[in-house]
């Protein structure tokens, strides 16, 4: 890691700050952190002095793409959120969506977009329900000592009875933290409230994302989007597309993924008042450490890289992660239903040396368009192909 880490090792405050002490009793409920091992990085935390400070500390962040935890930026009033009672109030009365999970795994997926036939058991439940529902059938489940979770994820645009709420967020800040960094507009937030020990499975994000942790603890670990080919996404035409089968972190089945034992991840615990930067594409699992712990995410855009000025004499590895996405879904568009069957025959014609498949022609062409040299498309094939086709993906939601 380059000066920024040292800066921000330096300017880590291990004290826990004083919001977390005036939190309203909660719940004997809370989770220890995770031991990841040895190999693993922390994620760089710097405290926030200025706007000024702040950008120059983000801008390298963002041209790398690399996290970055900033603390007590105060985007959103931790001291009312403290107080679930807050949330109450500003969604008294009002429907929002809550997962349910017969244990801790909230795996997303979207049905529309299984546009590849995929026999798919979807792992959990969504309904619309009320905040006051939401908060008691919770406490219920704990109070019996359930393994079954509860998760609230709720989009906040049409939320007008939030209005003074919004108006209270340091918006200057997350607006002009986007612009230094060449992203768009923060133009979307999401809620997010779990019960302890909730889990959001590996996946990645096609948006720069600022996530504001506003009450309670949840650690993460990420992985850069580069480690693609280690962390054996589903295939593109799937309910789970830009989900890890790897799932959990903690517990990786490495006979079925071996590559993922060479990721390696980047974690952190998030507080109360921080701020973490997750770049566009970097593949994150999160857990809630507390009951009811709140976040925010406020995504941007990202620009699409320019080409304008021709193909690059050679593509960063965070392209050429952009190129095999887009390789897979060129060739899934032709015939959806049979993207299993034509990768496979893939790695048939490339194992076997069957140079006049027709798939495998328009894919070398594709290849060699964007500079991939010949000697090396094959591996790039076999590295995009191998364990992610030809299984029983229902084991791994």
């Amino acid at each position: 890691m380059r000066a920024m880490s040292q800066d921000g090792d330096q300017a880590v405050t291990e004290e826990p700050q004083e919001e977390e002490v005036v939190v309203e009793k909660k719940d004997e409920h809370t989770s220890q952190p995770t031991s990841w091992p040895e190999h693993y990085k922390k994620i760089p935390r710097i405290k926030f002095k200025s706007i000024e400070q702040m950008l120059e500390a983000m801008k390298p962040q963002a041209e790398h793409s690399e996290p970055l935890i900033i603390e007590d930026t105060n985007v959103v009033k931790v001291d009312a959120w403290a107080s679930i009672n807050h949330l109450k109030d500003l969604l008294s009365g009002k429907k929002v969506l809550v997962k349910k999970s017969r244990n801790c795994k909230f795996r997303y997926f979207d049905l529309k977009k299984n546009i590849g036939k995929f026999e798919f058991i979807p792992p959990l439940e969504e309904e619309q329900q009320t905040l006051d529902g939401f908060l008691s059938q919770g406490e219920q489940l704990l109070e019996k000592g359930s393994p079954e979770r509860m998760y609230l994820q709720e989009t906040l645009s049409g939320h007008s009875e939030m209005a003074e709420e919004f108006g209270s967020w340091r918006w200057e800040l997350l607006i002009r933290v986007s612009s230094a960094c060449g992203w768009g507009l923060p133009d979307s937030n999401e809620l997010f409230v779990g019960m302890v020990g909730a889990e959001t499975p590996l996946h990645f994000d096609e948006r720069e994302n600022l996530f504001f942790q506003v009450r309670g603890r949840k650690e993460i670990v990420t992985f850069p989007f580069t480690s693609y080919t280690s962390l054996y996404p589903f295939p593109t035409t799937h309910p789970c597309d830009r989900q890890s089968m790897v799932g959990d972190p903690r517990n990786p089945d490495l006979t079925a993924f071996p590559r993922f034992r060479g990721a390696v991840g980047h974690y952190g615990e998030l507080k109360a008042g921080d701020l973490l930067y997750l770049p566009y594409g970097w593949w994150h699992w999160l857990r809630n450490m507390e009951h009811l712990a709140t976040s925010i995410s406020f995504w941007s855009t990202t620009p699409p890289n320019d080409l304008s000025g021709g193909v690059p004499d050679m593509f960063s590895d965070h392209m050429l992660t952009r190129v095999r996405r887009n390789l897979e879904s060129i060739i899934a568009q032709q015939q959806p239903s049979k993207q299993n069957e034509i990768m496979l025959g893939l790695k048939d014609s490339l194992c076997n040396k069957k140079d006049k498949d027709p798939h495998l022609e328009q894919v070398r062409h594709l290849l060699t368009a964007v500079k991939i040299p010949p000697e090396k498309q094959d591996e790039f094939l076999l590295e995009t192909i191998e364990g992610r086709f030809g299984i029983d993906w229902n084991l791994h939601v």
